[in-house]
């Protein structure tokens, strides 16, 4: 018996005793459907950003900082089941749904054809601090299915963050965008010299983290290219005052 049909074998059997789940509604899924039921594949607001350029998310950065293309997966906004998805892989421990979506997301990016000469993706990084507290980066596993999708590598060390910023989440506006100047930094340009960069983070509210590290970025290696993906996005972006 060959070792991917052993593989099958103990798949199938392991479903049978722990059967596969949706990971946003938790309800029974086939195989198919790669972790995500048909009833919530329907249901995601998606923003569909990704067919056009002009889009509210590249616009978001207009006139700020220059970006080739800007997208994100779907609205993130009330309580809904999506918000609570995302809190879910982020704070909870579940990160295989960041990868899971990460996957699905990528796969409509690829198909768009809009980013098919993107040469490497990089995820926003936590600051060590972080990382240690959570055990792990969410954009991290969410840039990893994206790239298994679009058939690229994901450079995790290239940037970092400076500091232990404090969380973005309850901040004002003016806040955000105080709170982000100098964050990131560059560790090994070289790696990205030349090449059109995907950065990948989960939530869009204000864009001052992304416009952070792209900034940084540019300094380091002005001669790359960037475009922009977040897995949700709030339906207004909130605007810089």
């Amino acid at each position: 018996m060959s070792m991917s049909m052993l593989r099958k074998i103990l798949s199938n059997i392991a479903t049978l005793i722990f059967p596969r789940r949706c990971i946003a509604c938790g309800e029974y899924v086939a195989e198919q459907m790669h972790g995500i039921c048909i009833h919530c594949r329907y249901d995601i607001p998606l923003t569909n950003y990704w067919l056009t350029q002009d889009n509210p998310v590249r616009e978001r950065f207009a006139g700020i900082v220059p970006i080739v293309e800007g997208s994100a997966f779907f609205f993130y906004s009330g309580h809904s089941l999506w918000r609570s998805l995302v809190h879910r892989f982020k704070y909870g421990g579940r990160w295989h749904i960041a990868r899971t979506m990460g996957r699905w997301y990528g796969s409509e990016l690829r198909s768009s054809g809009r980013y098919d000469d993107v040469d490497v993706i990089v995820p926003i990084p936590l600051h060590p601090v972080k990382m240690l507290k959570r055990g792990y980066n969410q954009s991290a596993y969410l840039a990893e299915g994206m790239a298994e999708a679009m058939g690229l590598s994901v450079e995790r060390g290239a940037i970092y963050r400076r500091r232990n910023n404090p969380s973005q989440a309850r901040r004002h506006t003016a806040e955000r965008w105080q709170n982000i100047e100098g964050l990131f930094g560059v560790r090994h340009p070289e790696r990205l010299k030349a090449k059109h960069i995907l950065l990948v983070d989960d939530v869009l509210t204000t864009g001052a983290t992304m416009t952070e590290a792209i900034r940084s970025i540019l300094d380091a290696v002005p001669e790359c290219r960037i475009s922009v993906a977040t897995l949700a996005v709030t339906r207004r972006i909130t605007p810089i005052r």
